[in-house]
């Protein structure tokens, strides 16, 4: 009698457990809807995110500074959006007040000592507002026009697949973000950009934005940064873009001056076939080439492999390979990454990298660096 008693009583109580941990697991946030707050809020055209991203940063060997060891550095980010027509004001509008606080050490600067940077989320200690804008659209979203506080990879740059790589020159190429002072992670600036899409394949868009993103102040000594893309999308994630951009400020390279700075990129997404249901393999290509005679990383040319639903039954993993070269006047670094994205719940992601590094710093005589991360992102 007792021990029915006391199975019935530990039924009671496992049941609610274990219907609360499957309604948890299944939450796109760890903190839920906020009691349908955050449903009301999206509703009436108000989004809300908050993301906090962690990562461990080993290297094993080699290196500028030719030292082992590990480093700790995380990112918070808290974004929210705005619609004008579900907050019924007017036709066309989107806000965005995007705020970041970084924090941890430094692995290439501190560990490393290489030019592509090991990881896209490194920066130094800050709490900032990361992007504030407004963006417009007129003719059904064919044309529009944003202007505010803005990160040109956001729009420009861009490949689909690469964005699963951990290492920064996937985002964006070394020809922008290691010659000049850009619009870019971890400090956006001021900008007005143009869209222009005449069909659901083509678009082409161009910007201008403040010339250094450490003031966020318009001053003629600072130049302006100007970018334009044009591209084809298509159906099924193929993408082919081609851009160019200049730097207006005087440079000052190797004692010589010059009249600002320029160059130009391409990147292709392909996909390549579709095997086992929702196993899919594609393609990334990046290139970008700039005057050898004002700066210091004069070519860069990277691409790899995208392989979405590795395993059968874990549709939403992702295992990529992916290499990296950047040209310098001294030699080229060159980097693999092998990087594996688990998913194992809406808000929780893992994702283990493996980094090797030949000629750090686009040194021949240093040590090729052998780097490993372990990232995790929390949607809360």
């Amino acid at each position: 009698m007792r021990s029915g008693i006391v199975l019935l009583l530990l039924y009671m109580i496992v049941l609610p457990l274990d219907a609360f941990a499957v309604n948890w697991l299944e939450r796109d946030a760890v903190s839920g809807s906020w009691g349908g707050l955050r449903d009301s809020l999206q509703d009436q055209g108000i989004n809300i995110e908050l993301t906090y991203t962690g990562e461990m940063v080993r290297n094993f060997s080699g290196g500028v500074f030719n030292r082992s060891g590990s480093v700790y550095h995380d990112n918070l980010d808290l974004q929210l959006t705005a619609d004008s027509d579900k907050l019924g004001l007017w036709h066309g509008g989107r806000w965005l007040v995007y705020g970041l606080r970084n924090h941890g050490a430094l692995p290439s600067a501190s560990l490393i000592g290489d030019l592509h940077t090991v990881s896209n989320i490194e920066a130094a200690d800050q709490f900032i507002v990361y992007q504030a804008w407004y963006e417009q659209q007129w003719l059904g979203g064919r044309l529009s026009l944003l202007a505010g506080l803005h990160d040109l990879n956001a729009e420009f740059y861009i490949t689909e697949y690469g964005n699963l790589f951990l290492n920064s020159s996937f985002g964006i190429g070394p020809d922008i973000s290691g010659n000049v002072t850009a619009s870019i992670f971890p400090r956006p600036g001021l900008g007005l950009r143009l869209r222009v899409q005449p069909s659901e394949q083509v678009y082409m868009q161009a910007a201008v934005y403040d010339g250094d993103t450490a003031t966020r102040a318009i001053r003629r000594a600072e130049g302006r940064m100007m970018i334009a893309e044009a591209g084809y999308v298509m159906t099924g994630g193929a993408a082919y873009k081609l851009g160019c951009w200049r730097h207006s400020a005087d440079r000052l390279y190797a004692g010589r001056s010059f009249s600002g700075d320029y160059g130009v990129y391409g990147t292709i997404d392909q996909p390549l076939f579709e095997f086992d249901g929702s196993g899919k393999l594609g393609l990334f290509l990046q290139y970008g080439w700039v005057p050898a005679d004002r700066n210091s990383n004069i070519r860069y040319a990277g691409g790899g492999l995208h392989l979405q639903a590795p395993i059968p039954g874990r549709d939403e993993d992702v295992l990529g390979l992916a290499v990296a070269r950047a040209d310098t006047h001294l030699d080229a670094e060159t980097t693999l990454e092998l990087t594996y994205s688990l998913v194992l719940t809406p808000w929780l992601s893992l994702q283990p990298s493996l980094q090797w590094i030949d000629n750090p710093g686009g040194d021949a005589m240093v040590r090729s660096a052998r780097v490993g991360l372990l990232r995790f992102t929390l949607q809360l």
